[in-house]
């Protein structure tokens, strides 16, 4: 019984975790581009702090024993319609209630641990996730109800590399930034437009589902020694982080806000499937590549498109994006189905976990 109190506790606080790093990310760009430097910058940090939290997390809950399942509980809630928002105070009020429920889930994780006798080994690490989830949940109250300008992030002394960086650095390395965005110009604000936006903000959240899945994947064939598979995982979720980034952007420069706003013939179902095994993991994200084509498809012939050049442009790289992935994931497929040795890692996935401080010794089961 307390297992399974355990797994639903620490997969619901995954859940929201994954949900605060996507909808971070989107949000600090709409501040950024609205003015709001300051708090986009601290928008930013929260969302780098929290995907270095979401690795720790994992990392206890693979040393526990926990699968990874964020959506696949019934009680679980409706995570494919993050609460996006655009400007400061709807910002904080918007995340503290999302991390004051991921801090309740991680202390009632902690309490049937704490109450299960010998059947759990002590968490130290599941205790420092409370400790910053706690401090964290005070900070945006803070903002919350601040009257004055808020403090900047302080880079001096991050917990990581990762976080020793600022979104101007980081908008500044990406080659499809545009300098519209930078300038926070409106490339057109047209009555026209408005048709896109339910299609942009459906291919937006399809990336959420996208990078979750394919980044869970990534640890759990590392958990099962498939390292050089679970890099190419990694790899897949940043070029979704990718996709997501350009169509958020396009949303803003076209005069809107990214929001939970569907076109429901191309909403995939926010359901992410971790595999047991690495033939397991590779067939679930085959199904949901082959989804992410067939919906991005969908995308470039709903109506009002053909007249958007520049969207379909945008949408034809996520669209060769996918198909590249469908023909890499359907070779492995392949080549595990006849036997054949799985790729070589490497490397690149301890560097990633020592970029976020994240200890590499304690990724694997006891």
């Amino acid at each position: 019984m307390n297992g399974g109190q355990l797994d639903a506790a620490l997969n619901l606080a995954l859940g929201d975790k994954l949900t605060l790093v996507n909808k971070g990310f989107v949000q600090s760009l709409c501040l950024r581009f609205r003015g709001a430097s300051r708090s986009a910058e601290l928008a930013y940090a929260d969302d780098v702090a929290e995907t270095r939290r979401v690795m720790q997390l994992i990392r206890e809950m693979h040393r526990l024993g926990v699968p990874l399942e964020p959506d696949g509980t019934a009680v679980s809630p409706e995570r494919g319609k993050p609460d996006l928002q655009a400007c400061e105070n709807a910002v904080w009020r918007s995340d503290l209630i999302l991390a004051a429920r991921n801090l309740d889930s991680l202390r009632r994780a902690n309490g049937v641990l704490e109450t299960s006798g010998a059947s759990h080994e002590a968490s130290p690490g599941l205790d420092c996730l409370i400790e910053e989830g706690a401090a964290y949940v005070t900070e945006l109250h803070a903002r919350a109800n601040a009257t004055g300008n808020l403090e900047m992030p302080d880079l001096s002394r991050p917990s990581s590399d990762a976080e020793g960086s600022s979104l101007e650095d980081f908008l500044r390395s990406l080659k499809d930034t545009d300098e519209r965005f930078l300038a926070g110009e409106l490339e057109a604000a047209l009555p026209q437009n408005a048709s896109l936006f339910p299609v942009l903000n459906t291919v937006l959240c399809n990336h959420f589902l996208a990078i979750e899945q394919f980044f869970l994947q990534g640890f759990s064939l590392e958990n099962c020694n498939e390292k050089g598979l679970g890099e190419e995982r990694i790899k897949h979720s940043v070029d979704e982080m990718m996709g997501a980034f350009r169509i958020a952007q396009r949303i803003i420069l076209l005069g809107s806000v990214p929001r939970p706003a569907y076109l429901q013939s191309i909403r995939l179902p926010h359901h992410v499937k971790v595999g047991s095994d690495a033939m397991e993991a590779i067939r679930s994200d085959l199904e949901l590549t082959e989804n992410l084509i067939g919906a991005l498809e969908g995308a470039m012939t709903s109506p009002g498109m053909a007249s958007e050049a520049r969207t379909v442009d945008m949408l034809s790289l996520c669209l060769k994006t996918e198909r590249d992935a469908q023909r890499r994931l359907s070779d492995q497929l392949e080549r595990l189905a006849k036997g054949e040795a799985a790729p070589e890692a490497s490397g690149r996935f301890e560097t990633m976990l020592a970029r976020y401080a994240i200890n590499v010794d304690s990724m694997t089961k006891p």
